[in-house]
Order: C-alpha cells, then sequence, then structure tokens
C-alpha cells in the first residue's frame, strides 16, 4: 500500500526559496537518483499527516507530478528543524519493483517493564532508534521492528543480533552492532554473584571464629 502525495518539479534551490516553499505549504525534496537527482517540492500537509504517525521512514508514497507521472519513492532522510520539530527537506530514494528496497524501520522496546535491570533502578540507555533494511520486496517493509528487553540486567546491552528481523528482510549494517544498554543504579549480575559469595565466605568466618 502506497500514500500518494502531490508534489511539483522545481529548478531553484537555497534557503530563501525553502522559506518561501514553507509559505505556500510546501516541503523541498530530493529524490536521489544515479542518472541524476530529481528537486521537487511536496504538499507539507499531505505529508505530515503520515509523519505524525510515526512510520513515515517505511511507507512508500507515489508523489503525483501530474496525472499519468508519478514517482513511486520511499524517504531516506527527513530533516526536521530543530526548534518545531517541522520536517523541513526530505530525502527521497525510488521503490523499483525489480530491486531491492531500502527502508529506515523504528525499534520498538518491549517488555521494559519487565526488564530486571529497569526494575532495579537502572535506565534504559538507547543507542539506536532506528535501523536501516534492505527489504526484498515493498510487501516486505515492516512499520517497526522489536527489540525484546526482558532479560536485560544493569549492565547489560542489546545488540543488534538480538532484533526481530521480519522474513525478506535483513540488516543493511554489517556487525553485531549496540542497539541500547541498561546503565545506572543497582547490580548487575556479575556483581550479585560477587556479593553473594562475598556473603557466604563472611558467614563462614565467623562460624568458625565461634568455634575457636
Amino acid at each position: 500500500m502506497s500514500i500518494t502525495i502531490n508534489a511539483n518539479l522545481r529548478n531553484e534551490i537555497g534557503k530563501s526559496f525553502a522559506k518561501k516553499l514553507k509559505k505556500q505549504g510546501l516541503i523541498p525534496a530530493i529524490i536521489y537518483n544515479k542518472d541524476g537527482n530529481i528537486n521537487l517540492s511536496i504538499d507539507s500537509h499531505q505529508f505530515l499527516s503520515e509523519y505524525k504517525k510515526g512510520n513515515s521512514t517505511t511507507t512508500v508514497f507515489d508523489l503525483k507530478i501530474s496525472d499519468n507521472e508519478n514517482y513511486r519513492v520511499i524517504p531516506y532522510k527527513i530533516e526536521l528543524d530543530p526548534v518545531s520539530d517541522f520536517p523541513i527537506h526530505i530525502d527521497f530514494i525510488f521503490c523499483n519493483a525489480n530491486k531491492p528496497i531500502i527502508a529506515q524501520a523504528k525499534i520498538n522496546f518491549t517488555n521494559v517493564d519487565r526488564s530486571p535491570g529497569l526494575k532495579r533502578g537502572g535506565f534504559l540507555h538507547v543507542v539506536a532508534r532506528k535501523v536501516q533494511l534492505i527489504c526484498e520486496e515493498e510487501k516486505n517493509i515492516p512499520t517497526h521492528i522489536e527489540a525484546d528487553v526482558v532479560s536485560l540486567h544493569v549492565g547489560g546491552k542489546f545488540r543488534s543480533s538480538q532484533l526481530k528481523i521480519p522474513a525478506g528482510c535483513k540488516l543493511a549494517k554489517k556487525g553485531n552492532f549496540l542497539i541500547a544498554s541498561i546503565i545506572g543504579r543497582g547490580k548487575s549480575e556479575d556483581d550479585k554473584t560477587t556479593a553473594t559469595a562475598d556473603s557466604s565466605a563472611k558467614s563462614e568466618d565467623k562460624k568458625t571464629e565461634a568455634k575457636k
């Protein structure tokens, strides 16, 4: 399923022209293409209605230039205004039926309330909120990727190999890279083991002293 958005080709670029587009209810954008990039502007109201849903970088858009011309694309990068968080520029890439599609999938952290580390007062330090996926077909593009932190203790790390990648997709980045970790108060499992061992040793020492 794709979302249709009205778009216009443009020749002008620059900050002053971008401000002019904003007043007209438009957002400047570009489609990256090896045969030549395409500069255009899109309807901000139509795009924002999808952007607010939180999965715009995994949504396929049909940019309608005219009745008989449109570009089937997916957002690759969305630049935001640092104050308003309003999208001020969008980079698109083409979605070709016979080629893999690159999508930036949002990571949803699940079972946060059941994580031993977070229960002990730890803090979930998120390193990556999105991951780049290579999807075989448009139908394989997920709305999000799940990261289950149910078993994480304080000091524990969640890596890319633990992500639930759907069928027909794979991570674009190689290696077992860090997604999140639990830091802050509390003790790690190693700390608890050491503490238990120390406690047992002290108890044995007291018993020995008592016998003397």
